[in-house]
């Protein structure tokens, strides 16, 4: 995934770049080239920096062929560093071995500099590569430190003394050399070269560092898929989030619902397993759907059983009053679902939903490699009898004494109206449960 993100950003900056090697050429004309310059005509520099563009083919060339055409990337970058410190330091860039007057070279030093290095470093910054960076630094400071030395070598040409000369002028000296026509300040020029050279490093360091992020968000997206495929989305927000497992689990007050189809077993008996499987994962995703849209969180699949959770793994203001909502929810979801897609339906498909409230241990089972959140306890056991006893008490919906109390305190206001169809009550008994259970349903 990230090798794809990289090439394809790699491929937008060659386009990006090609497009704006001509925007520079345009830039240049407006800010260096000057019809009255003592360098030259108007086009002599144009004509030299024309040569630039071929490189937009070649860049457009291997953006859209890429691979084994890569290396004309750094022949390119080699011609461009040449390129645009030959056209700094040389006064008629098409007439390179004529001898000029002192002051000339001089002029052109102080009028171009390093500007145009500037700009073609913006340029490959765009690329996206920090070895092409690197590349065209090294072959940019080469290209400068030739030039300098070319420089320094013209006839008549008054340089900086600040290399281990016993010149020890006075102060109206130096004003009068520092005024000179003919002065070049071989130091400074020197400096804006390093200033260059370091400016490169930096942003290759700072490009390699971005793609290491690209990198590493990548991973994270990934792994929060993977997380997602098997986990609810609020679940693997949380996994996602946790650098260390919960390992030793904690305790919390909770909801826990257990839905399952009545006669399911029956059902799958008389159909195709492929359509048994095709019936499974729509129930599966109506449960799931209802389930989140009111703040739960989906445990495990058991079959045609589901088993959620409210306020196990997250904080919930009303965890009771959204799990009977999603509870009643998803009877009425699969109640239209039946209606509407099953066909040959003889024996009409039922759920069975059980609502308990109580505390919990939430936490991580398993070693190693194999460790999945589960959430555990009594209470948990207790919901799973009461979807069980839906068969006998002949409802869709029972729900534990102690989540009717916790609906009762969540909202008072609203309490009449969410218990207003759970008008029968009765003690049960359930396995694993020494005393009776007193329990709510529908009529």
């Amino acid at each position: 995934m990230f090798g794809r993100l990289v090439a394809r950003e790699e491929q937008r900056g060659l386009f990006l770049v090609a497009f704006l090697r001509i925007c520079m050429l345009a830039f240049i004309l407006l800010l260096f080239s000057k019809p009255d310059s003592p360098t030259g005509e108007l086009y002599s520099l144009l004509e030299v920096l024309g040569w630039f563009i071929p490189g937009v083919l070649v860049q457009v060339f291997v953006a859209m062929y890429g691979g084994k055409w890569r290396w004309l990337l750094y022949v390119l970058a080699v011609v461009d560093a040449v390129l645009i410190v030959y056209v700094s330091v040389v006064p008629d860039p098409l007439h390179p071995l004529t001898d000029h007057p002192a002051w000339l070279y001089s002029f052109v030093i102080r009028d171009r500099g390093v500007v145009f290095s500037m700009i073609m470093m913006a340029l490959v910054i765009m690329t996206f590569s920090p070895r092409l960076i690197l590349w065209f630094g090294f072959w940019l400071f080469i290209a400068w430190s030739t030039g300098i030395v070319w420089l320094m070598t013209r006839p008549g040409v008054i340089i900086s003394q600040h290399f281990g000369d016993d010149w020890t002028p006075t102060q109206q000296e130096i004003i009068t050399t520092y005024n000179s026509p003919e002065f070049i300040d071989i130091s400074a020029l020197a400096e804006q070269v390093v200033i260059v050279v370091v400016f490169t490093l930096a942003c290759a360091v700072m490009v390699s560092r971005l793609r290491v992020l690209i990198n590493q968000f990548a991973a994270a997206e990934r792994a929060h898929g993977n997380l997602a495929r098997y986990f609810p989305a609020a679940l693997a927000d949380q996994l996602a989030d946790r650098d260390e497992p919960l390992r030793i689990g904690a305790r919390r007050e909770c909801v826990i619902l257990f839905a399952d189809i009545i006669g399911f077993s029956s059902y799958a008996e008389k159909r195709d397993p492929q359509d048994v499987m095709r019936l499974l994962n729509q129930f599966h995703h109506i449960m799931t759907t209802q389930i989140g849209a009111y703040g739960g969180i989906v445990e495990k699949y058991i079959g045609d059983a589901v088993m959620a959770s409210f306020a196990a793994f997250d904080d919930l203001d009303c965890p009771a009053s959204n799990a009977l909502s999603a509870a009643q929810s998803m009877v009425a979801h699969v109640r239209d679902w039946q209606n509407s897609d099953l066909a040959d339906s003889t024996t009409p498909l039922q759920i069975g939903i059980g609502l308990n409230f109580g505390p919990a241990v939430v936490g991580d089972i398993g070693e190693g490699e194999a460790v999945t959140p589960a959430v555990i306890g009594a209470s948990v056991n207790l919901a799973a009898r009461l979807e069980r006893a839906t068969r006998t008490l002949g409802t869709d919906i029972i729900i534990s004494d102690g989540f009717a109390q916790k609906l009762r305190t969540e909202a008072a206001s609203d309490q009449p109206a969410m218990l207003h169809s759970f008008t029968k009550q009765n003690v049960i008994r359930v396995k694993g449960f020494s005393q009776p259970i007193p329990v709510h349903f529908q009529s």
